[in-house]
């Protein structure tokens, strides 16, 4: 009996150390990450490699800092996917990214009901990166958490290559990290198009 007690305590443990992994338990363990007063993810320590020598943008340069980059999507039921569609569509959801001059970015999803041009001047919610022009493509830097109903992972730093224009960014390659080591990029096919909208009145400056 007293052996048949132990086994059941030993494996009640390893359940609740399972439950906690998946919770995020690396995270209580050494702060991988927290959130934000405004819902937003930020990374427990900076270790983006953009944030070395971030870029300075150019007058030059395809991105601008009066604008914002969107892109429209809704559900589709019989497909059971997310699917580009027309911004002004009554169910349609925006994400939007926003770049600074001093190489830093916001990227976030425009939430109903609330002004938009203060939803793009709050820093403090969505994710945040880095990013820098090369060879004339826009390569961004950022870090998130994945969730998967109540349990989330540590957070991972990903990288996207985009190919630039006037109007707009394309999604062209993605790499993911793996304990801060990047594999490979992978191409993407037929991504939609973040198309510049140019606001007035955007402000604030990132703190990360």
């Amino acid at each position: 009996m007293h052996l048949r007690n132990q086994l059941v305590r030993i494996l009640a443990l390893v359940i609740m150390v399972l439950s906690l992994s998946s919770c995020g338990f690396c995270n209580i363990l050494s702060k991988q990450f927290y959130y934000t007063g405004e819902g937003g993810v930020r990374p427990g320590k900076n270790k983006f490699e953009l944030a070395k020598t971030p870029y300075l943008l150019k007058e030059q340069d395809l991105i601008k800092t009066n604008a914002i980059y969107q892109f429209c999507y809704s559900w589709n039921e019989k497909e059971l996917i997310y699917q580009k569609t027309n911004c002004n569509h009554i169910n349609a959801k925006i994400s939007f990214i926003r770049f600074f001059k001093n190489g830093r970015f916001l990227m976030n999803d425009l939430s109903t009901g609330k002004d938009s041009l203060e939803q793009y001047n709050n820093l403090k919610s969505g994710k945040i990166g880095y990013y820098k022009i090369e060879e004339k493509e826009l390569i961004l830097e950022y870090y998130s958490v994945s969730h998967a109903g109540m349990a989330s992972d540590c957070g991972k730093y990903y990288r996207d290559k985009y190919k630039l224009t006037n109007n707009g960014i394309q999604l062209q390659a993605e790499r993911r990290s793996n304990n801060g080591l990047f594999f490979g990029w992978t191409k993407v096919e037929n991504a939609g198009w973040y198309l510049r909208k140019n606001i007035k009145g955007l402000e604030g400056v990132p703190s990360w």
